[in-house]
């Protein structure tokens, strides 16, 4: 299955900084086992499979807003605290609390893609 990736992610995962992915996922079809080809371009003459692995397990991730400054986020329907939450921004690629809230700057639920065995 192809996961479609901002130019911005290639170097991260590739160095193994960025080690999951977050994404809508409302037909489920995600799932442990599938094929994962993590790709730009997608769509376009321009089209680069820059890995191909394997998903290791998927997490349900929910980020729910009270007000503009006031969330939680979920994994597996779960709170996650703070030192959890630094852990996951960075490791889904982004290197501050802001961008990532920029982001996921609205309520949010899909899923945690993992092409490694670290979970939360």
């Amino acid at each position: 299955m192809i996961l479609s990736f901002k130019p911005q992610f290639v170097d991260p995962i590739l160095n193994g900084t960025k080690i999951h992915t977050i994404r809508e996922d409302s037909t489920d079809r995600w799932k442990a086992g599938n094929s994962i080809q993590c790709a730009t371009g997608v769509r376009s003459k321009n089209y680069n499979c820059f890995l191909e692995s394997e998903c290791v397990s998927v997490q349900s991730f929910e980020i729910k807003y009270y007000d503009k400054k006031t969330f939680d986020v979920f994994v597996d329907g779960k709170s996650i605290p703070l030192r959890d939450f630094k852990s996951l921004y960075l490791n889904d690629g982004f290197r501050t609390y802001s961008e990532f809230l920029e982001w996921f700057s609205s309520d949010f639920k899909g899923k945690i893609i993992h092409w490694t065995d670290f979970r939360y």
